[in-house]
């Protein structure tokens, strides 16, 4: 089903559009083989009340998993902007110790954060992680924890420095949390349940004058599963073309090897 988040948001509207269309058509199709239009209206008032009553509770359940799917989507983007926005605040904080600490912690933040931009993200957008394989993200601790403080020129720096990677691995640590952080199966069984027995519901109901009426059930089906889609699409904030945006990490990369450039 992931193939579904590449699909470009035009298409997806046209593929649910003939999707309801279809369901619809077949589903009355039936349903008035079976009862007549005057049969059903006999049984309005109490089908309208079932209705009005399951739909309660079908709109409470999308609603919070919506809420909660939307949370966690912006925190996963926000988690981004602050790792990057750390990442980038230690690689300029570096640049106040002595040689050879100084080139040597800039080059091990640049390769962590390349390998970040190249190696976890490009993974994380398929759905999978390596969070214990990153080599330049050990690297980059050994290079601190090395340090003798004794031997440096500024030992409240490192002190800062040390906190601000204690902070940088914490937002990683947040990021491959919320990569699989996702809707658990039971819910989204109850959710596609109640989504086919929304629209099937409205089967029940009819007009004498069939197109109005069919075509209000193919906007209401086509609600019904789009919004299944912005939950399935939320549910996964890294993959597709509705992905959190890359960019802090992407520019932050581009200015280290600016910089580094220049150094050399």
């Amino acid at each position: 089903m992931s193939f579904l988040l590449y699909v470009p948001i035009w298409l997806i509207v046209v593929i649910i559009t003939l999707l309801s269309i279809i369901v619809d058509y077949f589903g009355f199709k039936i349903m008035h083989k079976i009862y007549h239009y005057e049969h059903l209206e006999k049984f309005h008032n109490v089908t309208s009340y079932i209705f009005n009553g399951y739909g309660l509770l079908y709109a409470v359940i999308i609603a919070f998993v919506v809420f909660i799917n939307w949370s966690d989507y912006n925190n996963a983007q926000d988690q981004l902007y602050t790792e990057s926005n750390r990442i980038s605040n230690l690689f300029h904080d570096v640049q106040g110790f002595q040689e050879p600490y100084k080139s040597e912690l800039m080059k091990n933040i640049l390769e962590y954060t390349d390998s970040i931009y190249n190696i976890e993200i490009t993974e994380m957008k398929t759905g999978k992680s390596s969070y214990e394989g990153n080599l330049a993200y050990n690297k980059l601790w050994d290079s601190f924890l090395k340090i003798d403080v004794r031997n440096i020129n500024n030992p409240s720096l490192y002190e800062e420095c040390l906190d601000e990677l204690n902070k940088i691995s914490e937002s990683r640590r947040f990021r491959f949390f919320y990569l699989n952080n996702t809707i658990p199966s039971l819910i989204w069984v109850v959710m596609l349940f109640g989504c086919y027995f929304s629209f099937s519901f409205s089967f029940f109901f009819g007009m004498r004058t069939k197109f109005p009426y069919f075509f209000l059930v193919i906007g209401f089906t086509f609600i019904n599963i789009i919004i299944l889609y912005l939950i399935y699409v939320l549910d996964h904030p890294y993959e597709g073309v509705n992905s959190i945006s890359y960019f802090p990490m992407q520019k932050i990369l581009e200015h280290f090897k600016l910089i580094m450039s220049t150094v050399k």
